[in-house]
């Protein structure tokens, strides 16, 4: 049996997932649950490490027991804790790198910090700046009309130094 390219049902209640695309990435929803699909890679980009290595360790180490069939493989996951403080435990797929989570169950993870933007210069710098480009490509190209211009063909240039005309 070939294996779907995208959960198919809610490993709870066996409706179909809904899927969610956010700018980070695509998750899976039960709307009749509110439990959610997501995979580890997608959970690496949203949380920190501390909150995710500790659940992916203890799935890869087997520290669990059988939980909730995967709504990608349908095969067993194996429901480990969280994190050593959270007293929550979710259901992870060591095949298909897939952690459902009940509704409410993010909430004890920490998200990634949001890098602080960039500072702008003021508009009237920046415009500064842009002319500034300009006149030196401006520069540029009139340097570059009064060099004589290069061959357009390399292979010209040789045959006249070997001495063929062409």
């Amino acid at each position: 049996m070939p294996m779907p390219d995208t959960p198919t049902h809610c490993p709870v209640c066996n409706l179909p997932l809904r899927e969610e695309r956010t700018s980070v990435g695509i998750f899976w929803a039960c709307d009749h649950c509110v439990g959610r699909a997501v995979s580890v890679e997608l959970l690496r980009r949203i949380f920190t490490p501390a909150s995710i290595n500790p659940l992916w360790l203890r799935t890869i180490n087997g520290q669990g027991k059988t939980g909730l069939r995967c709504p990608i493989c349908r095969n067993a996951m194996l429901e480990v804790q969280l994190s050593d403080k959270a007293e929550v435990k979710v259901d992870v797929c060591r095949h298909c790198h897939f952690v459902w989570f009940d509704a409410g169950e993010t909430e004890n993870l920490i998200p990634q910090p949001v890098p602080a933007p960039e500072p702008q210069l003021p508009q009237k710098a920046r415009e500064t700046i842009a002319l500034f480009k300009v006149e030196q490509l401006a520069e540029r190209a009139k340097n570059d009309a009064l060099e004589p211009a290069l061959p357009e063909l390399w292979w010209v240039e040789i045959a006249r130094f070997l001495g063929m005309h062409i």
